[in-house]
């Protein structure tokens, strides 16, 4: 994850414009490497939602799972019909890095 935003060829080396373009990371990295993604991606102009999921593997495949998201609500909103096949519920944290 870290050299797909900070590598040679990363995110934050891109010379696209991604202004306005959000990233959602649904890994269990820790608190300090989800701070420094979400600084690197905010200060190009992305948006950063880190939507943290939680269940088992019996639970991801009824659809079952619990996903916590925190961070941007415009882009917890434009993703929703990508977490409906995923999710029993979703709930929006307050701001990223809980």
């Amino acid at each position: 994850l870290k050299e797909t935003i900070f590598g040679r060829f990363g995110v934050a080396a891109s010379t696209v414009d991604v202004r306005g373009k959000g990233f959602v990371e649904m890994t269990t990295i820790d608190a300090d490497t989800s701070r420094d993604i979400e600084s690197a991606l905010t200060d190009i102009g992305m948006n950063y939602l880190e939507a943290q999921i939680h269940g088992t593997k019996a639970q991801a495949e009824e659809g079952k799972l619990i996903i916590l998201a925190a961070g941007d609500k415009a882009l917890v909103d434009s993703c929703q019909t990508c977490f409906e096949d995923k999710k029993k519920n979703s709930f929006l944290m307050k701001s990223s890095n809980l």
